[in-house]
């Protein structure tokens, strides 16, 4: 951002290495004309959890020694992100995501949508040949939204984890799934492999509910 298009009020994303500081974003509180910078406050509901900070613009009249990291190249208007439409909520808590937390994009012009959380972004593109579908697309996005957020959760192929078989029922391997056995490639696909017993329990209701979605899927394509 410009410190030219600043204005108090705004609300505004910040990347970099302060993004961890407004997960949830930022609004613009202050403007100082005499250094061309801009102070911004985070969005939190906690009046304890709140950071503030000043950017500066690159024509700042402070030496950038002084101004460090904190550089206005790194704030970002937040205008075309809003919440989650209240038809798309029920699929979202299904996914175990926080649907309070999570911002959509919509173009439907162009065929995208976007969601994110916090700083972790995930989107979905109709392809050209496509028919605009919103339910098809605001699911894969959430989707991949999900996935990204528990990423970390996700042991790689060859490490110890465990994984859901059926109701009540988790399997533990000490050698890991393995990239060439088509069994371990889909369960890693869906998700269903997990560094914790108690994360494997903790998402098993949402692995069986996976299983069978792909078992009807396959059976109306005659598979």
């Amino acid at each position: 951002m410009k410190f030219k298009d600043a204005r108090v009020g705004m609300e505004v994303m910040v990347t970099g290495e302060h993004a961890n500081k407004f997960p949830e974003g930022a609004v613009i509180v202050d403007k100082d004309n005499n250094d061309n910078s801009i102070r911004i406050r985070s969005k939190v509901n906690s009046i304890v959890n709140v950071v503030e900070l000043w950017f500066w613009d690159i024509n700042s009249r402070s030496p950038k020694s002084e101004r460090n990291s904190y550089d206005m190249e790194d704030i970002h208007l937040d205008d075309k992100f809003r919440s989650l439409p209240s038809s798309t909520l029920p699929l979202a808590g299904y996914l175990g995501l926080n649907f309070e937390k999570v911002k959509c994009f919509i173009d439907k012009e162009k065929g995208i949508i976007k969601v994110k959380q916090g700083i972790i972004e995930a989107k979905a593109k109709k392809a050209p040949q496509d028919k605009w579908d919103f339910r098809l697309g605001m699911g894969l996005a959430l989707c991949r939204l999900k996935e990204k957020l528990t990423e970390h959760q996700k042991p790689d192929f060859g490490e110890p984890c465990y994984y859901v078989l059926k109701n009540d029922l988790i399997n533990h391997t000490t050698v890991g799934h393995g990239k060439d056995f088509l069994d371990d490639i889909i369960m890693y696909a869906m998700g269903n492999t997990f560094k914790t017993e108690q994360l494997a329990k903790g998402n098993m209701e949402e692995m069986v509910k996976r299983t069978n979605m792909i078992v009807d899927f396959c059976k109306k394509q005659g598979w």
